[in-house]
């Protein structure tokens, strides 16, 4: 990795060439590259030769001016991890507001103290040089992980090969009590893989970079169930979902929420003539709750407080399969969408999981 301070670089956008001078005068003491503009419009050519790790922007330009400039600069996701610092004249309260619902992350004010625009230009270069050292330790944590993943499964890829060579070769000739002991090594070699896989997409939840867009929330619903249920086309399910609204969120993790979500329901209510799946909505000022509920075996709610860790199982692995790692996936990914989860069960009475997320 490189040094901490590697191409950190300032540029200072101002249409008066004395603030400049004096804003640069007073950042010589930080040890990184200060480059200057003096419209809104040569700063973005000088943005397009090298893009700026912080820029200290006047609000007031001939041409483009601050707030045009920050809007357009955060538009682009090239260039949204810019910090942007606004310049104003004074303690102007509807300029600072604006500056930042527009994406910038502080002001100075002018004339200049000299102390405290240091302060503020050092703070943010350090918030900026432990962002890229995180973004980094989760590349090598993902890189670890795909490692250790690749180097657990192999040796078990190998026993199950090679039992399934064995039992090839034996034939009709094979014991009952050995075909026994092969099968159950299948099994759990294959358990194992399972568990290493699911492990792995636990560990990159907190890793993924989010894209929030908007989601047609019934359409993946609906898919996600339909390509469960061809494994389970055998058993008497009865599926509602109501009208889901549009949602907020990242569509690889919304996918993987409801892909567990929906195969827990599946799961759980196996054993169930009918099983009864049922999925609503209701809405508050400040939330959406997305109810998820079925008629399984449910659970006796004194062990609620184990549900989420990870490995925790409430019933035999030998009457339902899984990695208990399902739970935990989904707390991490309503925590990635500031949102939570509830669940209410009763043993032999069904499980109800609320997803709750902010209502924007």
């Amino acid at each position: 990795m490189t040094s901490k301070t590697d191409d950190i670089n300032i540029l200072i956008v101002d249409d008066t060439p004395e603030h400049i001078h004096i804003a640069s005068s007073i950042l010589k003491s930080i040890n990184c590259s200060i480059r200057a503009a003096t419209s809104g419009r040569s700063a973005l050519k000088l943005i397009d030769k090298k893009i700026p790790t912080l820029i200290l922007l006047d609000v007031k330009m001939p041409d483009i001016n601050g707030f045009q400039l920050c809007e357009l600069l955060k538009s682009n996701p090239a260039y949204e991890d810019i910090a942007i610092i606004f310049i104003t004249a004074s303690e102007d309260e509807y300029s600072i507001s604006k500056g930042f619902s527009l994406g910038a992350q502080d002001y100075v004010v002018k004339p200049y103290n000299s102390s405290e625009l240091i302060a503020r230009v050092n703070t943010h270069i350090k918030l900026i040089c432990q962002k890229r050292e995180l973004k980094y330790a989760y590349s090598e944590l993902d890189k670890f992980c795909h490692t250790v993943s690749h180097d657990l499964k192999s040796p078990l890829l190998v026993i199950i090969q090679l039992v399934n060579l064995l039992c090839s070769e034996l034939g009709e000739n094979i014991s009952f009590d050995i075909k026994s002991i092969l099968d159950q090594l299948t099994v759990k070699s294959e358990d194992t893989i399972l568990m290493i896989e699911r492990l792995l997409e636990l560990s990159k939840i907190n890793q993924l970079e989010c894209t929030f867009k908007s989601l047609d929330l019934k359409s993946i619903v609906h898919k996600i169930y339909n390509e469960l249920f061809s494994l389970e086309h055998a058993r008497d399910i009865s599926f509602n979902c109501s009208d889901l609204p549009m949602i907020e969120g990242d569509e690889t993790l919304i996918k993987l929420l409801f892909q567990n979500v929906i195969s827990n329901a599946l799961k759980f209510t196996r054993n169930s003539n009918p099983s009864k799946i049922n999925i609503n909505f209701t809405t508050s000022s400040d939330f959406l709750y997305i109810n998820v509920e079925d008629n399984g075996v449910g659970f006796d709610m004194k062990y609620s407080e184990k549900l989420f860790n990870v490995f925790e199982r409430l019933h035999n692995k030998e009457d339902f399969e899984g990695s208990g790692v399902g739970l935990s996936i989904i707390k991490r990914i309503m925590e990635r969408h500031n949102g939570y989860v509830e669940i209410f069960s009763q043993t032999n009475s069904g499980t109800k999981i609320t997803l709750i997320f902010p209502n924007k």
